[in-house]
């Protein structure tokens, strides 16, 4: 008697499992069927990346002298905004550039070493001024920049004076302090020319007015106040471009 009532007793317990087990998977296979299979969740950008991508990028291998490949990398952004004023900016970029990637490529097919080493960009996102700075390189190290500014809330471009505007300073004082930063960084590194004859041709027109006002501000994605300007000297090509902080008092 008593092992029929522990044998009944497990048989009971045995088809409770079973049918909680099929349960489960009725269960299981309802919630597939019926719920939507989950989407893909674009990622959000919170920076400078969400206003600007690639608009041509292209690898250039070349040999050298000393017989082995290098790879050049040419790279242009464009602003994805859509707006009249990134639209223009854009024609800007890819007319000034354009030609430097058929220049690489009938080099390349003429066996001659580029003229340009790299075309890269960096773009930064300050509040809502949005700054892309873009490089030249070419092969003689010498390095030029082109820079547009952006008003990522208006969607129109920033000139100088709009970008002092935005800084809420007077634009002769922007212009003051570019020159006296500017000033700094020349006689750092020409200070020992200054018994040329030249040095002083030099200096005069690297601080002058027309060389300050065709200088570009911006901000880096440290919030450093930037200009890139020309200077002027007895070497090389006598001009090239220059980074340089600003300090604002």
């Amino acid at each position: 008697m008593k092992i029929r009532i522990i044998t009944a007793a497990l048989l009971l317990c045995a088809a409770f499992c079973s049918c909680s087990a099929q349960e489960s998977l009725r269960q299981e296979y309802y919630q597939i069927v019926t719920d939507p299979p989950t989407e893909a969740v674009e990622p959000e950008y919170n920076g400078a990346e969400k206003y600007v991508k690639a608009a041509k990028e292209e690898s250039f291998e070349h040999g050298e002298k000393s017989g082995l490949s290098e790879k050049a990398v040419y790279k242009i952004p464009k602003l994805t905004t859509g707006a009249k004023d990134a639209e223009e900016i854009n024609s800007e970029i890819i007319k000034k550039y354009e030609k430097d990637f058929d220049t690489a490529q009938n080099e390349i097919d003429s066996g001659k070493n580029l003229s340009v080493s790299e075309i890269s960009y960096e773009s930064y996102l300050n509040d809502i001024v949005l700054s892309i700075v873009i490089t030249r390189t070419s092969a003689d190290h010498t390095v030029d920049y082109s820079v547009y500014n952006y008003n990522v809330e208006k969607n129109k471009r920033l000139g100088n004076k709009d970008f002092a505007a935005y800084m809420k300073r007077d634009y002769s004082e922007i212009t003051a302090a570019v020159k006296s930063s500017l000033e700094n960084d020349y006689v750092s590194k020409f200070k020992y020319d200054d018994l040329k004859n030249d040095y002083y041709i030099n200096y005069e027109k690297t601080l002058s007015d027309e060389n300050i006002e065709s200088s570009s501000l911006f901000y880096d994605n440290n919030g450093n106040f930037c200009a890139i300007c020309k200077e002027f000297a007895s070497v090389n090509k006598g001009e090239f471009s220059v980074k340089i902080n600003v300090n604002l008092e």
